[in-house]
């Protein structure tokens, strides 16, 4: 039986050298198996801040991705990783993994990201808005959407790793009822 796992992340920014700076990983019952603040190596973009509430005096203390990273690859190898808008959160686990990687050579590198890119994930973003519809001009939904168009009540605070990952394997488990239906 495939074990499903549920990860999310909230990050510095959007671009190229964005990277985490909260992490939360739960079960398919929503409970946390993992989570965590991460210091990046670089400044949280204020718009970013203002979304999710993490800027720099919060994450002065945190640890930074190398001192968390083994617990993250042992709570996902292994397991289906399913991650509202998949191609972000993987996109960012990888630029925050790489930017720890530098002077570890080519092994290092691939030890350090190679893991990553392995990962069995599925998109739930995608799968909400096949059932759900798009509400954007990508041709996705939001979370929020997604979570108000199948009932399901949001778990925690908006924009927190653990809120929005257990309110992902919730949506999850009412569009597995939905499709066993139909």
């Amino acid at each position: 039986m495939t074990e499903y796992v549920f990860l999310d992340t909230e990050t510095t920014g959007l671009d190229d050298s964005a990277q985490v700076v909260e992490i939360a990983i739960v079960d398919d019952t929503g409970a946390v198996l993992f989570e965590s603040l991460v210091k990046p190596t670089v400044p949280v973009d204020p718009e970013a801040a203002a979304i999710h509430g993490i800027g720099p005096d919060s994450l002065a203390t945190a640890p930074a991705w190398p001192e968390i990273a083994a617990q993250v690859r042992e709570a996902l190898e292994g397991k289906t990783v399913v991650i509202f808008n998949a191609d972000f959160d993987t996109r960012i686990l990888q630029q925050t993994a790489t930017a720890h990687a530098d002077g570890l050579g080519p092994d290092g590198y691939d030890q350090a990201v190679r893991w990553i890119l392995d990962l069995d994930t599925q998109c739930a973003m995608y799968r909400a808005a096949e059932i759900y519809g798009a509400t954007n001009q990508y041709g996705t939904i939001s979370l929020i959407n997604a979570a108000a168009r199948a009932r399901v009540d949001f778990r925690g605070r908006a924009h927190s790793a653990a809120g929005d990952a257990a309110t992902t394997a919730a949506l999850w488990r009412v569009m597995n009822a939905f499709e066993h239906e139909n």
